[in-house]
């Protein structure tokens, strides 16, 4: 199948934009004195003087207690000036999920995804696509705020988790800062950190099996809920082994979780979010995470300022769009650019075709729930769930495929069991 113009624009940009601001901690200046050199010759000591990198002083945090990107600016010009490259990818042109799986109109009937689901845009506008999408109405509350912006972090970090349950309305029109330094350093370029308490709960004792930067990615780009009873943005497991599509699945089925009722089957149903952190260290994690990577060794790219001074860049890539990232890739990948178009083009293609299925299914068990018994019908309405979650855990994380491209037809098989055993009870 021929996929459009829009769904490859994500590849290059969109589906890699799964890290933060995480690359400042590499070039933090020490605030000790460098330890002096022992010269071989006065000659040598006199070509290399002894220097005292001088200490970067922390700006006057906003009414919030974030130090926003601007005000690092000065300290640290060559980050601010490729973090400001995000802004090329703008929500001008984005592709519309609606129209590229038409099936999403049935599939999302009766929740807010039918209203409006466009293409993710970098970092840069994660508040102008909250304040302008369709699904808010006067019933949204601020946990939708939820890594939207460091300053709504900020505030639940400071005034505890019952902000979530606040009014969206109430909030949303206080907050300036799109996702920024703080998301991955709070107010110290040194450090990298996870300011998302609830994902700190979630990943539990194994916290230290995984390279912080991976977790600081993590943290936003994930599978989450709100709770029903107090609104808290809440991870569905505790662990990486929980972090299974399978598994999560499971958790929801035992807490009786739904997201909506589909109106045309009576199924209780799931929407996944991105689950890129579970899709790459999870349950069943990929070659990279086995190997040891973390998620800004291939979309943050090693780079070198006009004076010489290396950073890493702060603008958010593919990794093939860098020869410094890819030529590290060299030793497994002899082709790295043809090998992810290829695991894409699969995924998106079994996509296509699983979505239309899901369609015929949700058709076909609508035309003929009257007729069927109370067990059989439930039966159909829980084959709806899950087979509609296994094709949405897929879907919606933004590699197409590419971060674990087995575990991604592995979900995609299950979709296509679950349907063959609902086509099979409603014959």
């Amino acid at each position: 199948m021929k996929r459009s113009t829009g769904r490859k624009k994500v590849i290059a940009a969109t589906a890699c934009s799964l890290v933060l601001v995480a690359g400042l901690a590499a070039c933090a200046a020490p605030t000790e004195k460098a330890p002096e050199p022992a010269p071989a010759t006065q000659e040598a000591t006199e070509e290399k003087p002894e220097t005292t990198p001088a200490a970067v002083e922390t700006p006057e945090p906003d009414e919030f207690g974030v130090v926003t990107a601007a005000m690092w600016k000065d300290a640290y010009p060559n980050e601010y000036a490729t973090y400001m490259e995000n802004e090329e990818n703008s929500p001008e042109g984005k592709m519309n999920y609606l129209e590229e799986y038409p099936e999403l109109n049935t599939m999302y009937k009766g929740y807010g995804f039918a209203k409006g689901y466009d293409e993710a845009c970098s970092h840069s506008y994660s508040l102008t696509s909250i304040n302008e999408t369709p699904r808010v109405n006067e019933k949204t509350l601020a946990n939708c705020i939820t890594c939207k912006t460091p300053q709504f972090t900020a505030k639940v970090n400071a005034e505890g988790e019952d902000v979530y349950a606040q009014p969206f309305a109430d909030l949303i029109g206080d907050f300036t800062e799109p996702i920024s330094c703080y998301n991955c350093h709070e107010n110290d370029p040194s450090k990298v950190v996870v300011t998302q308490q609830h994902f700190q709960r979630a990943l539990g004792d194994e916290a230290a099996d995984t390279a912080v930067e991976a977790q600081t990615c993590g943290q936003c780009h994930n599978e989450y809920y709100f709770d029903p009873d107090t609104k808290y943005t809440t991870n569905p497991y505790v662990g990486h082994k929980a972090m299974g599509a399978e598994e999560i699945l499971a958790y929801y089925d035992e807490k009786g979780f739904s997201d909506w009722e589909h109106p045309d089957t009576g199924a209780k149903m799931l929407k996944a979010q991105h689950p890129e952190y579970e899709t790459i260290y999870g349950a069943a994690p990929s070659n990279m995470a086995n190997q040891g990577y973390s998620c800004a060794d291939c979309h943050m790219a090693p780079a070198a300022g006009d004076d010489g001074a290396e950073f890493s860049s702060h603008k958010l890539i593919n990794p093939t769009e860098d020869p410094a990232i890819s030529e590290k890739c060299t030793p497994c990948h002899a082709d790295l650019a043809g090998q992810i178009a290829d695991w894409q083009e699969e995924t998106v293609a079994r996509e296509h075709e699983l979505a239309a299925q899901i369609e015929k299914y949700i058709n076909d068990l609508t035309a003929k729930k009257d007729s069927l018994d109370a067990d059989t019908l439930a039966k159909a309405q829980d084959i709806h769930r899950a087979a509609q979650f296994y094709w949405d855990y897929v879907m919606v994380e933004n590699s197409e495929g590419a971060h674990n491209p087995s575990l991604a037809q592995e979900n995609l098989d299950k979709c296509e069991q679950k349907l063959e055993e609902g086509f099979a009870l409603l014959a």
